[in-house]
């Protein structure tokens, strides 16, 4: 009987240890699918922003599109004239990543702009701001049409007339979610398109 309750007393505090292990190891696994669960959601999060931010970006580009249009159909020109000698236009605007430039708000036609208060709920109202774009008129080409694919004839082809040709005006047109010096931390998605105007 003596000897039953010495050994009863050495293994007294083997138990509390192995309940304090176990305690630590499931401490440690639920922090750990807590940190991954916390990761998880800022990944949506930012997808979800930038999903909002393409679709900023995206209505910008057509805006401009329409603008672009509407100004050629009226014989008026638009954004920045990149046909001229001597005028050189990059492929990515400026401060794409930036705010606008000092001089920008002497020249507007050489700045990012705002679409206007009556195209504004084209895009989303969760958006960080306002979407812009940047309009760059690249200058008129003469096209034949042979070499379009369009008004061929077999008839003017067999007599060797000459193809006609016919002027394309060329826009290249950038948009961008919104200007990342008002909001910053936000996505920023940046599109460009090239427009043919005949």
């Amino acid at each position: 009987m003596k000897r039953n309750i010495q050994i009863a007393r050495k293994q007294r505090g083997a138990a509390l240890i192995v309940v304090l292990i176990l305690l630590i190891l499931v401490t440690l696994l639920g922090l750990a699918s807590l940190r991954g669960a916390l990761m998880e959601e800022r990944m949506s999060a930012n997808m979800f922003d930038r999903g909002i931010a393409f679709q900023a970006a995206e209505s910008a580009l057509r805006i401009a599109e329409q603008k672009v249009r509407v100004a050629a159909a009226a014989g008026q020109s638009i954004g920045v004239d990149c046909s001229a000698i001597g005028v050189i236009c990059v492929g990515t605007p400026p401060n794409v990543n930036a705010s606008n430039p000092a001089k920008c708000e002497a020249n507007s036609s050489g700045c990012w702009a705002d679409i206007g208060e009556a195209d504004k709920d084209a895009y989303s109202e969760t958006v960080a701001g306002t979407p812009q774009y940047y309009i760059e008129f690249m200058g008129d080409f003469p096209v034949n049409a042979e070499d379009s694919g369009a008004g061929r004839s077999a008839s003017g082809n067999q007599y060797g007339a000459p193809p006609p040709t016919y002027g394309k005006s060329i826009y290249r047109i950038s948009a961008r979610s919104h200007d990342p010096s008002r909001i910053s931390g936000r996505a920023v998605v940046a599109l460009q398109a090239t427009i043919e105007l005949r």
